[in-house]
């Protein structure tokens, strides 16, 4: 089974979430635990300590439950392998790593609104939640049939750590693959799609990952262009998986890529 810790509110994005974890439960056999943490707001440090503050933050994660038990109740007929929630009160990103590392969860997921706006993907991704989870990452922008995948390979980017992990987590879901090598030239100011097997290392060390993994290979690209025009081409898959490290603390045009592409993304 994989175990699956999925951030919820009482709002559209995580209804779009955990439909589409929902697809995922049809091609492999997951858990999924929702969690939510209610913040308390600036006023909270007013309540003082002891049975005050516990009572008071008691009364929060009640509020929070309540809220988030409709919102599984309506969820549970998309995603029957979601599970009673875990509500908590605190500060949301120390909570959420905190239960994702005592919880020996393999993937995390969210969903996000979907902006395309890249100062908000970017402080997303720098964020400590994502810096220090210990699983792959899937953020959700949009809910779309998952039905093929596409590697984005880039420059500076650990191709094959990035299967090796996607792997690990969803290779028993048996979906298609392809694999595509970003690269930036100031010459081409379109897309230009190319044929890239035996042309580029990374993509023919990720293929050959892939296929000793028993997973299905499909098309071997070479990618360029305005960071929207490939955004768009990648608009047809189901799942993005990049690895980004250095690139998330510098605009740089993986990033770009990333933050206008209307996909579910796999981070590692």
């Amino acid at each position: 089974m994989i175990s699956i810790l999925i951030s919820v509110r009482a709002d559209l994005v995580s209804s779009i979430a955990i439909r589409y974890a929902g697809q995922l439960g049809e091609l492999l056999d997951i858990g999924l635990q929702p969690i939510h943490v209610k913040e308390p707001d600036s006023k909270g440090n007013l309540f003082g300590t002891g049975w005050v503050r516990h009572t008071w933050e008691h009364a929060l994660a009640e509020k929070g439950e309540e809220e988030i038990n409709q919102l599984i109740k309506t969820e549970k007929r998309y995603c029957p392998a979601l599970a009673a929630p875990r509500v908590l009160v605190g500060e949301r990103e120390s909570e959420i790593l905190r239960e994702l590392q005592s919880g020996g969860y393999d993937l995390f997921m969210e969903g996000v609104l979907a902006s395309f706006h890249e100062g908000d993907f970017r402080k997303l991704v720098r964020s400590k939640l994502y810096q220090n989870s210990p699983c792959p990452i899937i953020m959700v922008k949009n809910l779309v049939p998952l039905e093929r995948v596409a590697f984005i390979l880039h420059e500076g980017g650990d191709s094959v750590n990035l299967v090796e992990r996607y792997v690990e987590v969803l290779g028993e879901a048996g979906l298609p693959s392809d694999l595509l090598h970003y690269h930036t030239d100031g010459h081409h100011r379109e897309l230009v799609v190319e044929e890239g097997e035996g042309r580029i290392g990374d993509i023919d060390k990720a293929k050959n990952t892939l296929e000793t993994r028993g997973q299905k290979t499909g098309k071997t690209l070479l990618i360029s262009g305005p960071p929207r025009e490939v955004a768009g081409y990648l608009s047809g898959y189901g799942l993005i998986a990049c690895a980004i490290r250095d690139e998330i603390h510098k605009k740089s045009p993986i990033s770009s890529v990333l933050a206008h592409t209307p996909s579910p993304i796999f981070i590692c």
